[in-house]
């Protein structure tokens, strides 16, 4: 036999018909068969299943002799001239004793002949008197030859399989889509939960007859397992007014006034959210000269201490800077350099939550501390306490989730 990958059965391999040497040498015939051949004499009669001209008698006892001219008598109307076992034959002028079709002569005796032993059959036979039978494996049904075993197609013939069948050589296989398991019967399919095996969900996942789904959390859409934030300021489904400015967030956004310098500081012309209070200007000279918002969207950080801002700043000491403002113990400045300092996060901060920062540039020299003082709103110019370099006030936006 040969796989055939096209069927994915194996079938016979016909030694008869190859193309190297017959495989039968001299005068005898190549006689294929299932699994293998047989050679044969060139005067060998194949046989057929039941009743049928067996293999060619043997020598016949010889006729009896001649009757004298006249009418013919058939001496087989009386007593049986032949054994029990044999067929009389009537002849012109006599008589013939014949084994009938399955028999063979022995002695002188017709007894059966065993043709299962000619292997005529391809899987199994029984032989009976006079005839023999074919029969076939199950999975298997008789062929027109009565013979051969062909393959029963069970899935054609309404095979026990809840989704998919597979015919294969002498049975079937029942096969499930994707999403789905074979269950130990070898017959139903049930769902897998493909959230139990730990599919790459980045927030939740859900499962679904022959599949799953994974959840983000609003304000985010879902990309291949991943949370991606959606910008609504870019998509245009924010509820900002035409005063104000939209500002994406991770899961929102925020709408913050166009216009961010109130009295005495006035907008700066080329830096949007800075503001100048410079000297001269009622009210500038106990504030400071520069007023900085600027905005800053963070997720949830679990892993701490993180940077989130640098600031630039004049060489000197690091010590003029002044943090203020968010959860005691939750923010610190580090310096990089001497011109450069580090806003960082050292302690897990949750959210969603928006937190106001002030950072001052004090100027050089000793100063007492100012009184510690709370602005009305995160807009309003920082109250009156000694006139410093710069404020930066950081509008600070933490997610509710690490992404």
């Amino acid at each position: 036999y040969e796989w055939d990958p096209e069927t994915e059965h194996c079938k016979d391999v016909d030694e008869c018909a190859g193309a190297g040497p017959p495989p039968c040498r001299g005068s005898m015939k190549c006689l294929n068969h299932f699994g293998g051949y047989l050679c044969l004499p060139r005067s060998a009669a194949l046989l057929s299943p039941g009743p049928g001209p067996g293999p060619g008698p043997g020598p016949a006892p010889p006729p009896a002799p001649a009757p004298p001219p006249g009418p013919d008598v058939d001496e087989c109307a009386g007593p049986p001239p032949c054994r029990p076992s044999q067929d009389c034959i009537n002849l012109p002028g006599g008589f013939e004793c014949r084994c009938p079709p399955g028999y063979r002569h022995w002695r002188t005796e017709c007894v059966d002949e065993d043709e299962c032993q000619f292997r005529w059959c391809q899987h199994s036979c029984a032989n009976s008197p006079g005839a023999f039978a074919c029969r076939c494996h199950p999975g298997f049904s008789l062929g027109p030859d009565g013979r051969s075993c062909l393959d029963v197609d069970e899935c054609s013939m309404g095979a026990r399989c809840s989704q998919h069948c597979l015919n294969t050589f002498g049975s079937f296989r029942c096969r499930c889509r994707p999403g789905f398991a074979l269950g130990a019967d070898g017959h139903e399919c049930h769902d897998v939960d493909e959230c139990q095996a730990g599919v790459p969900c980045q927030h939740r996942c859900q499962n679904l007859p022959g599949g799953f789904s994974c959840l983000c959390p609003p304000g985010y859409a879902e990309d291949r397992g991943l949370c991606r934030d959606r910008d609504e300021c870019a998509e245009g489904s924010h509820d900002c007014r035409g005063a104000q400015s939209c500002l994406n967030t991770f899961g929102g956004h925020l709408c913050v006034p166009r216009e961010l310098c109130r009295g005495p500081y006035t907008s700066h012309p080329r830096s949007n959210g800075t503001c100048v209070c410079p000297e001269g200007v009622p009210g500038c000279a106990p504030r400071p000269r520069w007023l900085l918002h600027r905005f800053l969207a963070i997720p949830q950080i679990p892993d701490v201490p993180t940077g989130i801002f640098q600031l630039q700043h004049p060489p000197g000491d690091p010590q003029r800077l002044r943090l203020r403002g968010g959860p005691p113990g939750t923010f610190r400045l580090r310096a990089l350099t001497n011109h450069s300092s580090l806003l960082e996060l050292t302690r897990p901060l949750a959210g969603p939550r928006q937190l106001l920062l002030e950072l001052e540039l004090l100027p050089r020299g000793p100063r007492p501390p100012p009184a510690e003082t709370t602005p009305t709103s995160a807009w309003d110019p920082p109250p009156p306490r000694g006139r410093g370099l710069a404020l930066l006030r950081l509008h600070l936006a933490v997610g509710a989730h690490p992404f």
